[in-house]
């Protein structure tokens, strides 16, 4: 995997995603909070939905990118995911496999925040961001459709 160093707006990102997670947190219900950046530099939250049934869940990436769209845009540059815990504790989290589709669909070159620490639940983690291209967390063969699809081939 090819990690990057975050930027000054990066490190923006990942602290819009942290306010999102503190200021909209519900126990069992909104716990993640995610922030994404655009192409022209507008930023965009949102948080998750748990849902009693669990087959409604909308993760806080989507509905970052739900508001994204709501106010006309389609450039996803960088995002993040934070899941607050019910001390206050902050962890980054890497999006799950729905949300790493999506998010490719509108930038396959888009910027994830992750962690470097191979556990992201580590306490610690959140203090070793860095960031890798959406591509690199999708198998191959997605990320060639993608391409293709967006090239006319």
């Amino acid at each position: 995997m090819n990690y990057t160093e975050l930027t000054e707006l990066d490190r923006a990102v990942l602290q819009h995603a942290i306010d999102a997670a503190d200021r909209l947190y519900v126990p069992h219900i909104q716990e993640v909070g995610a922030t994404l950046r655009t192409t022209t530099g507008h930023i965009f939250s949102g948080i998750h939905f748990e849902t009693a049934t669990g087959f409604a869940n909308i993760c806080g990436e989507i509905a970052a990118i739900c508001c994204m769209v709501a106010a006309g845009h389609r450039d996803v540059e960088t995002i993040a995911a934070v899941w607050r815990d019910p001390d206050g504790n902050h962890y980054l989290v890497p999006p799950c496999g729905r949300c790493r589709e999506v998010i490719s669909d509108f930038n396959p070159e888009a910027w994830v925040l992750i962690t470097v620490m191979s556990d992201h639940w580590d306490a610690a983690a959140i203090e070793r961001p860095m960031k890798v291209q959406v591509a690199d967390l999708l198998p191959r063969r997605s990320h060639q459709l993608r391409m293709s699809r967006r090239s006319g081939v």
